[in-house]
């Protein structure tokens, strides 16, 4: 398997891009094709020992910055890692392209160069959320602010999907994200994508939930709009970052408190991992015609290794052709629930 990785994209590239390509390399057996400028990747490979990995670099001279404007920008950097690294998944050269580069371009370059799958009315970042009782998937998280009802449905059908054959949960349980738990609460497209949710056969639709509920682990699969979803997790991640900070603030003010720290350093140390979203490599754009998966600009070399990993999971598991196929009975239900509205010739 080849996966394509965006060597120039994230706040910590070329360095940690390359590590993480490296060890994805050696840990999973994967060809990783390092897009980008090809003197800067090669100095880096010569950094770790590579004997026995296929590493190939495929030249890009251009570079999506986070400040781009992503449709803009892919547009007029033809030769950007990103958009030749969608194009080598387009013509097959790789069966997926990984990223922690601008999320906009990820999008529009998947868009443009990979494609939707048929059917696909909008495709959506689906990403893991810690809980209780281990992690949710919520989609959108940032692709599209604007949705309407019917794209929900399709969020949910594709969350279910990948929950099922990519985490490997028998029933997967969806909710909506709302400021009630009740049915009717919610804003118009909440109210009314509800009421389609309610009619889709193929999921396990429980109903709406509130924000503070999804950290206990409450649905396995939470859908909502990108605007809604991106909101929530970056205030989770940056609220969980507060926690941390105060904490060990507040540990190092007192000497006891210090060796109460020592004392619990192994059970503290869990807790970080259990809260280190880096695990969970990044989000995959679901609803392209090829893989693609967007790491968080801030990933280390670890978080570059589990998004290959996810791509990986997301390929071997064919979730392109899963999908492709729930969306496709969804299509004929509604051409049979229109045909029996009609009245008798």
């Amino acid at each position: 398997m080849n996966i394509a990785l965006d060597a120039m994209g994230g706040d910590h590239a070329p360095e940690a891009i390359v590590a993480g390509g490296v060890e994805a390399a050696r840990v999973y057996g994967v060809t990783v094709s390092l897009v980008g400028q090809p003197d800067v990747i090669e100095a880096e490979l010569k950094k770790h020992d590579t004997k026995g990995l296929n590493l190939p670099i495929v030249p890009a001279s251009q570079i999506i910055e986070m400040e781009d404007k992503p449709a803009a920008a892919v547009r007029a950097k033809t030769d950007s890692s990103m958009v030749v690294g969608c194009k080598m998944v387009k013509r097959n050269e790789a069966q997926a392209f990984v990223s922690a580069g601008n999320t906009g371009g990820a999008l529009a370059a998947g868009i443009l160069h990979v494609g939707r799958i048929k059917g696909i009315l909008r495709p959506a970042l689906i990403g893991p959320f810690p809980t209780l009782k281990g992690a949710c998937l919520i989609l959108d998280i940032g692709a599209n602010a604007d949705v309407r009802p019917e794209h929900i449905q399709q969020f949910a059908i594709m969350g279910s999907i990948y929950a099922r054959d990519v985490i490997g949960l028998t029933r997967p349980s969806v909710r909506i994200l709302s400021n009630g738990e009740e049915a009717g609460k919610g804003n118009q497209l909440v109210i009314e994508s509800f009421k389609l949710l309610e009619q889709t056969p193929s999921i396990n639709f429980q109903g709406n939930i509130e924000s503070k509920e999804i950290p206990t682990g409450l649905a396995d699969v939470v859908v909502t709009d990108g605007f809604t979803g991106n909101i929530f997790v970056k205030t989770a991640e940056t609220t969980a970052t507060l926690m941390n900070r105060v904490i060990t603030e507040e540990i190092k003010k007192s000497p006891i408190a210090v060796f109460g720290a020592l004392l619990a350093r192994n059970s503290l140390r869990r807790v970080r991992e259990r809260m280190d979203d880096s695990h969970y490599g990044g989000a995959v754009l679901l609803g392209l015609s090829g893989v693609v998966v967007v790491a968080h600009g801030r990933s280390n070399a670890f978080a570059i290794r589990h998004a290959i990993r996810v791509a990986k999971q997301s390929v071997e598991q064919n979730i392109l052709g899963k999908i492709q196929k729930g969306i496709s009975e969804i299509e004929i239900e509604d051409a049979e629930a229109a045909a029996s509205t009609q009245p008798a010739a």
